[in-house]
């Protein structure tokens, strides 16, 4: 089904993850000794849920795709299995939602779990399910994208899972999106339609290449400083802020803060949306190569991206 706003024709641009607009910088964050609020409580039972193998599982499942090029027919397949992943977690409303763009078209994937409480903000916890080669245009090369990215649809999966059964006070939104690559068609389409019928700020919690950890073992978490709406960078810190505290409390992860940029939150951004993001930093050797596979990743890593997504999330749902 195509989204009701059509989406402009945008020119040809390749997000790139390589080249941040500035450099991360480390924090220090402590542990908290005591954390006896319900979200913190919340938080830490979820956690221990995470499964390294049930990530595996998936990015083995979607790597196993000859490609996943937007403008591949494997694309629609790819797209299914997720909705086959997401329905088997126990989510009825599981649906793929089309966009058309310069005489190509695919599907993002929304699985919607709705909360308790009709007066809090919407969660929306998204990756793209796409990958590419080198050569951007080039749909029929083998293209596995393990740690780009199906190592962040993994963890949006794995969160849903844990998620199923939890009553939460805020609708949380799953979404893996297609035509990242191309220039954030999807999400791009998606946050139009949307923002089409109302004004209501969304937090867009993003996660793109998570599973190969820079030399430091460290995690990026990703913040809003200007952009398109500078009103929403202070919401957007202080979320930040709630996932290093995570990582800090539920991981041994060093974190390093920087800036959004170059991935699926940026269309979310422009219409005013609180966003942030984790990433696993610079240096990934098989970016956009064949040997993107699955046996590069580090699952035990992965888990604790998905760990500290899962409490941001927790705590979000529960006192925004």
């Amino acid at each position: 089904m195509p989204y009701d706003t059509p989406l402009e024709d945008q020119p040809l641009t390749h997000p790139d993850k390589r080249h941040p607009p500035s450099p991360a910088t480390r924090v220090a964050t402590k542990k908290r000794e005591e954390r006896r609020t319900p979200p913190d409580e919340l938080a830490a039972a979820l956690v221990e849920s995470v499964s390294a193998d049930s990530l595996r599982s998936t990015v083995e499942a979607l790597s196993a795709f000859h490609t996943r090029h937007t403008f591949s027919p494997l694309i629609g397949p790819a797209a299914e299995e997720i909705v086959t992943r997401l329905a088997a977690a126990g989510y009825p409303d599981v649906v793929r939602r089309g966009w058309a763009n310069g005489g190509h078209s695919a599907d993002n994937v929304i699985c919607t779990k709705p909360g308790t409480s009709a007066d809090k903000p919407v969660i929306i916890l998204c990756a793209h399910y796409d990958s590419r080669m080198e050569d951007a245009n080039n749909a029929t090369a083998r293209a596995p994208g393990a740690d780009d990215n199906a190592s962040g649809v993994a963890a949006i999966l794995e969160a849903a899972r844990v998620l199923a059964p939890v009553a939460l006070s805020s609708t949380v939104q799953f979404v893996a999106f297609s035509g990242e690559e191309q220039g954030l068609w999807g999400s791009a389409a998606y946050a139009a339609a949307l923002h089409a019928t109302g004004t209501e700020a969304y937090r867009v919690l993003n996660l793109d290449m998570v599973g190969r950890p820079p030399a430091d073992g460290s995690v990026t978490v990703e913040r809003d400083l200007g952009n398109a709406v500078p009103g929403n960078d202070a919401a957007s810190q202080a979320l930040g802020a709630v996932m290093a505290q995570a990582a800090a409390d539920h991981t041994a992860l060093p974190v390093m803060l920087g800036p959004i940029y170059a991935s699926d939150y940026m269309p979310f951004e422009a219409h005013s949306d609180v966003t942030i993001g984790a990433y696993e930093g610079e240096g990934n050797p098989h970016y956009h190569r064949t040997s993107d596979t699955p046996a590069t990743l580090d699952y035990d890593y992965l888990a604790d991206i998905t760990r500290i997504t899962l409490a941001t999330v927790a705590v979000a749902a529960l006192t925004d």
